[in-house]
């Protein structure tokens, strides 16, 4: 690979991580409305924060919810595409004897 690839991968990478973190906060925090039944309460209605973000019901929560978390499916399926040499790697150090070991830490190291 040359460097040029490699700087690709790594903010591809990055990239994906910071998707994914954004992704499962938004995640969270619909999560926990639509569990504490706060989307479309009194209090929400008039804190603004409805009129803000335009929760004025669950099914605006529900829509994100839905949405995000098939977001973070597709974003964990391409981070461990991207991670896959690396994380056969790692299984293959779990389950090989100690005369295995540094053959497959050999093949590994230019990941």
């Amino acid at each position: 690979m040359n460097i040029n690839t490699n700087k690709w991968k790594l903010k591809t990478k990055f990239t994906i991580d910071i998707f994914l973190i954004i992704t499962f906060i938004f995640n969270v925090i619909t999560a926990l409305m639509l569990l504490f039944n706060t989307g479309g309460g009194a209090y929400w209605r008039s804190s603004g924060i409805i009129n803000l973000l335009n929760f004025s019901n669950r099914s605006s929560l529900r829509l994100i919810h839905d949405w995000t978390g098939l977001l973070i499916i597709a974003l964990i399926l391409f981070h461990l595409i991207l991670n896959w040499r690396t994380i056969v790697c790692y299984f293959k150090n779990l389950l090989s004897s100690a005369a295995k070991v540094a053959k497959i830490e050999q093949t590994c190291k230019n990941i």
